[in-house]
């Protein structure tokens, strides 16, 4: 029940035109709560005078945890910049669960319990795991989902750009598909879905569709029709978002948000 909670907000159905956020805009103040942890002390999810990275995660799920690791390693990399690092996991998660994954991907952040899943539905969390990153306005500058491509790179170089320690080209050139790129076709047709994701959290739905169909020239996958009905939704197509979706389906059935996407973009068709 709590799910369908976060479908809607305001009493709207739950927007397609988002990636992982669906109440937090890109550009939104973020409010600073304080959660319990598993140490027990209170902590604040953000720093209001450094750079926040937070991640919701659920260690039931195996993508969760694939992401997890990478975090925590990038936690260590970066160890001494002014980032304040937090992870949030639902209270319907048995502790014994939660402390037994922090420990075994090696964890230093503090993990935040989520009471009643209050954060959830604040933030509108669609998906997970899912990564916010807020400047020190705490204004919300990028969230990534996972991917099991350049995950880690991707995080790391949001989080330098943040810190103003890249410039904006560099960071594109993390996410930019060049002609000239080694592993074929499918690596160059990850790197425009890369780029598609990105030109989507800041609305530029016209690029993002343009790139998300070259990514799809190159190497149909799922994940690059689940983005392109995402996109289409974000535009009012909701019969072809609904027809870019039954394509992510037929490759993966067990994509979660095509499956999502596929049942109110046919409702809003109606």
């Amino acid at each position: 029940m709590r799910r369908l909670a976060y479908l809607a907000a305001g009493g709207m159905l739950w927007s397609l035109s988002v990636l992982a956020f669906a109440n937090v805009p890109i550009g939104a103040v973020v409010e600073n709560v304080t959660l319990p942890t598993l140490a027990g002390a209170p902590q604040n999810l953000l720093d209001g005078t450094n750079v926040s990275v937070f991640i919701f995660i659920n260690p039931e799920l195996s993508h969760s945890n694939q992401a997890l690791a990478q975090i925590a390693a990038c936690e260590k990399e970066m160890a001494g910049k002014p980032v304040h690092w937090s992870a949030v996991v639902s209270d319907r998660i048995p502790r014994s669960k939660v402390e037994a994954e922090i420990k075994s991907v090696g964890l230093i952040m503090p993990v935040l319990i989520d009471q009643g899943d209050a954060l959830y539905g604040k933030f509108g969390v669609v998906l997970h795991p899912v990564v916010g990153i807020t400047d020190r306005n705490r204004k919300l500058v990028a969230y990534q989902p996972f991917a099991k491509v350049n995950y880690s790179a991707v995080i790391r170089a949001q989080i330098l750009h943040a810190l103003k320690e890249i410039t904006d080209d560099e960071l594109a050139q993390v996410l930019k598909p060049t002609a000239a790129v080694l592993g074929g076709e499918a690596s160059v047709a990850h790197r425009f879905l890369r780029l598609a994701e990105k030109q989507f959290q800041t609305k530029n739905y016209h690029q993002a569709l343009a790139n998300i169909q070259k990514s799809l020239e190159k190497n149909p996958t799922a994940a690059a029709h689940s983005l392109q009905g995402r996109i289409l939704a974000a535009q009012g197509n909701a019969a072809e978002a609904a027809a870019a979706f039954e394509s992510a389906l037929k490759l993966d059935p067990k994509d979660p948000v095509a499956l999502e996407g596929i049942k109110v973009a046919k409702e809003t068709a109606k």
